[in-house]
């Protein structure tokens, strides 16, 4: 009730840049993935900070919703969402062993795949449910073919450790035409077979990648983990058509905090490495690396002010790029720097080509401490 008062009498502080989470289409996504294999049980994953868009954001977009677990990467994301939800929690990341002491066993699974984690648990003499992590020769982690013998073995003596999941990670899923996922799923059957002859019975079995979810129906599988399809954000190099209902979530708008008038032959920023050819006006955007982007991008992004499209101009600093500025411009005026909207020339897919990278990378440099509303 407290805390209640207090956000009521609190100022309300606006911000320069703000990240906006568009709900609707997180949930859109959610329906469209679900109906890709409708008979699977299904993880969220909010690793990385739900890809950047904000545990906590999504976690109130999914609260209403009924999942075996919510999956992540780390020990503190554990911690933001079990202290903020009542949702089962699968923690694929490994963390150190004395941090085992602080999970609550009692809606928490952990991905196991080293042998002194598993007879760190089985010390702790506390009933504790694991999904076994198995290398089809990703070669990251994973328990290899040769060892798991052993691995099961030492499993045995304890009887408080449950196997409710075999699980691996595809490495090649997105590309098409070759063999590398089909020598993988075989991999996974043959180590599967393995486990259920030593009288282990898991409930769920699953080999991940977002891509394979759109590809592969095999009805030995029986769950499926979303990445960054959750997000929109595909992981094929093309369209592909059972993803064209989905949408991006996330948008970001800065503002206009300066407008400087150039005479011809004019520079702007450091070093003034490219000046004017003509009479302009420049507009200063509080935006730029120690935000999120990298100074390589410098003249090739596009902003848009009202929907209208205005060039990324001058090197881009710390804390600041510019735009050419137009003539209706005016200071503090909100200025659109992402688009949830895959057609524009500043959407994540777009900056990403013109980074070239990968949407992702562009995702998690967008700095975890500005301003993430939902909408």
């Amino acid at each position: 009730m407290l805390k209640k008062i207090k956000d009521l009498i609190k100022p309300k502080v606006d911000t320069l840049n703000t990240i906006t989470i568009h709900k609707n289409c997180i949930k859109n996504n959610l329906d469209v993935i679900r109906k890709l294999q409708p008979n699977n049980a299904f993880f969220p994953v909010l690793k990385s900070n739900a890809y950047w868009h904000g545990i906590l954001q999504v976690l109130e977009i999914l609260k209403d919703n009924n999942f075996p677990y919510l999956v992540v990467d780390s020990f503190p994301e554990y911690q933001i969402i079990h202290n903020n939800s009542k949702f089962n929690i699968l923690i694929m990341g490994e963390t150190l062993p004395e941090n085992y002491n602080f999970f609550d066993y009692r809606r928490t699974t952990v991905a196991i795949y080293n042998i002194d984690t598993l007879k760190y648990l089985i010390s702790l003499n506390k009933k504790i449910k694991i999904h076994l992590f198995i290398n089809t020769w990703m070669n990251r982690e994973g328990i290899q073919k040769k060892d798991l013998n052993s691995f099961l073995t030492t499993l045995k003596k304890s009887k408080k450790i449950i196997l409710e999941w075999v699980m691996s990670h595809l490495y090649d899923a997105d590309e098409i035409g070759n063999n590398h996922t089909d020598n993988q799923i075989k991999a996974f059957k043959e180590m599967t077979q393995i486990i259920e002859e030593n009288w282990f019975s898991p409930k769920w079995k699953h080999i991940w990648a977002s891509a394979w979810m759109t590809m592969i129906n095999d009805p030995f599988f029986n769950a499926r983990r979303p990445w960054i399809l959750l997000y929109w954000y595909s992981p094929f190099p093309a369209p592909v058509k059972k993803l064209e209902n989905l949408s991006p979530a996330l948008s970001l708008t800065s503002s206009i905090i300066s407008l400087q008038d150039l005479d011809k032959n004019d520079g702007v920023s450091y070093n003034h490495r490219r000046i004017s050819d003509k009479k302009c006006r420049s507009a200063t955007i509080p935006f730029w690396y120690y935000e999120g982007w990298m100074r390589t991008l410098s003249w090739k992004l596009t902003y848009y002010y009202n929907n209208i499209p205005t060039p990324q101009i001058w090197t881009i600093c710390m804390n600041i790029s510019s735009t050419l500025a137009l003539p209706q411009m005016k200071c503090w005026e909100k200025i659109e720097l992402i688009s949830n909207d895959i057609k524009k020339e500043n959407s994540i897919v777009s900056i990403a080509e013109k980074a070239n990278t990968i949407p992702y990378e562009i995702l998690i440099r967008l700095d975890k401490w500005i301003r993430r509303v939902l909408w």
